[in-house]
């Protein structure tokens, strides 16, 4: 039987390594599932069915999900990569990292407690408060990625 071929690398040619940015990939999750949760909250304001109150609170719910491994990705990225460095850049985006964070898992649990995860509240002031918090998250997502954006893109 015929042993397989193996390539030689040449002298001097390094392989190229090949690893998963982590942090790259998982960082478009939460922005786009909070910018799904604002379109639905949006939707459910002008046309009210129940199918918009729950598809916010499942799209708030996966983006708080995937914020928690996207922060911490992101923050070893920061410590190896960058060197921890104590740029502006990187201040103000661990600093927005946070602030999501802090608004959105409160959000979550007082939604749950205040009205339940299927009941809808059309303009009372759940939904206002409700509203308020994801047109933060989105807004802080907007944040996270222009300075996403400087960092990679200059």
């Amino acid at each position: 039987m015929d042993e397989p071929v193996h390539a030689v690398p040449l002298p001097g040619v390094a392989r190229p390594k090949r690893r998963i940015h982590w942090h790259v990939f998982l960082t478009h999750f939460p922005i786009s599932l909070f910018g799904a949760a604002f379109g639905f909250q949006i939707l459910h304001l002008f046309m009210a069915p129940a199918c918009f109150e729950l598809a916010t609170n499942v799209a708030l719910m996966g983006g708080a999900a995937m914020l928690l491994p996207t922060i911490a990705t992101g923050w070893s990225e920061w410590k190896t990569h960058y060197h921890g460095a104590k740029g502006l850049i990187f201040k103000r985006k661990i600093t927005t990292a946070l602030g999501m964070a802090a608004l959105c898992l409160p959000l979550i649990i007082w939604r749950v407690a205040a009205l339940g995860l299927f009941d809808e509240a059309p303009h009372s002031p759940e939904h206002w408060i409700y509203l308020a918090g994801n047109t933060l998250l989105i807004m802080g997502a907007i944040v996270e990625g222009y300075y996403g954006g400087r960092l990679t893109h200059k």
